[in-house]
């Protein structure tokens, strides 16, 4: 596969996310907003705690956190505030899932056969015989692409080195992605603002990381 392919997939996929995300913002907003308040409760309970063993004489560490096991008030609204954290940011995390699911899946089982990000690259989804892929290996292919994300992305990055440019994901649902070409001039600024993006992003943390060392030095 050439590295123009290669960048045209990564240019479509990283259009598709921009359009993606504010949907995801507006479903998961609710559910992050009630995380929001668990943690503040958290944060409470913790200092109301505290400041009881405080007022009791439990200074030392270990005492101090005896006292805090202890606090059957602090250990209640702790378990409560975790539960509900926890299950707000599942909420948030099924919402977003939906909205992403349902928008490549649902595009690229359309007649477009491509998300608006394939499509304003020339690209399209289709079985590995040319013809429509159909809804049934769209959603495994959408399904197949998740492991990658927890395996260092090796599926998407069989793409470069296959002739057929085709991914993990495509080889699990017997797909592949059609219509690969030169990129665009104006993808390729796409591709430069991100790049430009993220090295501005490590150099702030390099930066960050810098000045935290020479406060420590000192």
């Amino acid at each position: 596969m050439s590295a123009a392919a290669f960048k045209a997939r990564y240019a479509a996929y990283t259009l598709d996310l921009a359009v993606l995300a504010p949907l995801v913002a507006v479903v998961a907003w609710r559910p992050l907003q009630v995380a929001q308040a668990a943690w503040t409760g958290l944060q409470g309970a913790m200092q109301l705690a505290l400041d009881r063993a405080f007022a009791a004489g439990h200074i030392a560490l270990l005492d101090l956190a005896t006292a805090l096991q202890s606090d059957a008030a602090f250990m209640a609204a702790m378990t409560q505030g975790i539960e509900a954290l926890l299950a707000a940011l599942a909420s948030a995390g099924l919402w977003a899932w939906i909205v992403v699911a349902a928008y490549f899946v649902g595009f690229e089982a359309s007649p477009w056969q491509a998300t608006p990000g394939k499509r304003a690259l020339g690209l399209r989804v289709c079985a590995n015989d040319g013809n429509a892929a159909g809804l049934p290996r769209v959603l495994l292919r959408f399904l197949a692409a998740g492991p990658s994300w927890f395996l260092l992305h090796l599926g998407h990055a069989l793409v470069m080195f296959r002739d057929d440019g085709r991914a993990g994901h495509d080889l699990a649902a017997g797909t592949r992605v059609d219509g690969e070409g030169a990129l665009p001039a104006w993808a390729t600024a796409w591709l430069g603002l991100q790049l430009a993006g993220v090295a501005l992003l490590l150099g702030w943390v390099a930066w960050t990381a810098m000045q935290a060392v020479l406060v420590l030095g000192l």
